[in-house]
C-alpha cells in the first residue's frame, strides 16, 4: 500500500507571500495617474522644500504646490462615498485649500510661490482661456449649429423657467435682485465649476474689477450646492427612465431616427498625441486670448466674452 506524503505548510512562507503580494498592490496604487511611492517622493519633496522655506517662489515652485494637492484631493474626492457621486474632486479642490489658508496651514513660503503664479503670472487666465477656446474648437460643427437651432426653444423656456423661479426664492429670503441672479443664479446655470465658475470670475473681474480668485470664492458656493441638487434630481430621472423607459429617449437627440443619426460623434480610431499639435494648440488659445483683449479696447465687452464670440465664429 502505497503512502502519499504532503509538504507541510509553512506558515511564515504564506504570510510573506500574502505580505509581499499587499506591497506590490500597494506600490501599483495610482495617485491620479502616478503611482504612489513617485507621489509621496515628489509630495515630500514639495513640502520639505515649503517647510524650510527654500520653495522657489515662481511658476515652477508654484505649479509644484497646486499640482500637488490637486492631484491629492482630486482623488480623495473621486473615492469618498457620496462626494464621488457630485464631483467631489472638483469640490474639494476648491474648498479645502481655502480652509487649510484660513486655519494657517501653509508657510509663507508656500503662499508667496502660490500667490507668484496665480496673480502676478496670472496662470487662471491661460487655464480658463485652454477650457473654453478648446471646449468651443474641439466640438463638433454639426453639432454646434445644428444642435443649437433645434434645442433653443427648450432651452431658452428652461433657462427663463430657472431664473424666474431662482429669483422669486432669492426675494423670499432677503436677497437682493442683483446678487440672486449675479451670484447665485447665473452660477448654477452657467455649466459647473471648469466651464462655469471660472469663466464667470474672469468675465466678472473685468467688469467690477478686482482679480477673479475674489469672484471665484463668491461663486463657487452656489454652484457647488447647485451640482448637488442637479446630481439628486438626474438621479431621480435615471430611477424613473428605468421605470418607464418610454420616457428616456433611448439616447436620441430628437424622435425622428434618421435625423438623430446625424448627431452621432464617430470616435476616430488608431489617432496619436502629437505634441507639435498640441503646440499649435496652445498658440491659438493664447491668439484668441489676446485677440478678446484687443476686441474689448473697440467695442467696451469685456475681453473673455469677446474671446468666447471669436471662438464660437471662428468655429461656425
Amino acid at each position: 500500500m502505497n503512502k502519499s506524503y504532503e509538504q507541510p505548510l509553512n506558515l511564515d512562507e504564506v504570510r510573506d507571500g500574502g505580505f509581499r503580494q499587499r506591497l506590490r498592490n500597494l506600490c501599483a496604487y495610482e495617485i491620479g495617474v502616478i503611482p504612489l511611492p513617485i507621489f509621496l517622493g515628489i509630495a515630500l519633496i514639495v513640502f520639505l522644500s515649503a517647510h524650510l522655506g527654500f520653495l522657489p517662489k515662481n511658476m515652477i515652485g508654484g505649479l509644484a504646490v497646486i499640482m500637488t494637492m490637486g492631484v491629492f484631493f482630486g482623488q480623495m474626492g473621486q473615492r469618498l462615498p457620496i462626494l464621488k457621486e457630485i464631483g467631489g474632486g472638483a469640490i474639494l479642490c476648491l474648498m479645502l485649500p481655502s480652509v487649510l489658508v484660513f486655519f494657517g496651514f501653509f508657510g509663507p513660503a508656500t503662499i508667496d510661490a502660490t500667490k507668484m503664479l496665480m496673480k502676478e503670472a496670472n496662470f487662471l487666465y491661460f487655464v480658463i482661456a485652454s477650457l473654453v477656446v478648446g471646449s468651443i474648437l474641439g466640438m463638433s460643427r454639426f453639432i454646434l449649429v445644428q444642435g443649437m437651432l433645434r434645442m433653443f426653444i427648450p432651452l431658452l423656456v428652461g433657462t427663463l423657467a430657472a431664473v424666474a423661479s431662482g429669483l422669486i426664492v432669492g426675494k423670499l429670503v432677503g436677497y437682493s435682485v442683483y446678487h440672486t441672479f449675479f451670484f447665485i443664479i447665473v452660477p448654477i446655470i452657467g455649466g459647473g465649476i471648469g466651464e462655469g465658475i471660472l469663466p464667470l470670475s474672469l468675465a466678472y473681474s473685468a467688469i467690477l474689477g478686482g482679480t477673479p480668485d475674489i469672484y471665484v470664492a463668491q461663486l463657487a458656493p452656489a454652484a457647488v450646492v447647485g451640482n448637488i441638487a442637479a446630481i439628486i434630481c438626474a438621479g431621480y430621472l435615471a430611477r424613473l427612465a428605468i421605470k418607464r423607459p418610454h420616457l428616456n429617449g433611448e439616447g436620441s437627440l430628437i424622435r425622428v431616427k434618421s435625423e438623430n443619426d446625424k448627431f452621432q460623434v464617430k470616435e476616430e480610431t488608431g489617432s496619436v498625441v502629437d505634441f507639435r499639435i498640441m503646440g499649435a494648440g496652445v498658440l491659438v488659445i493664447c491668439a484668441f486670448f489676446i485677440l478678446g483683449g484687443l476686441l474689448e479696447k473697440v467695442v467696451g465687452i469685456p475681453g473673455p466674452v469677446m474671446m468666447i464670440l471669436a471662438a464660437v465664429l471662428f468655429k461656425y
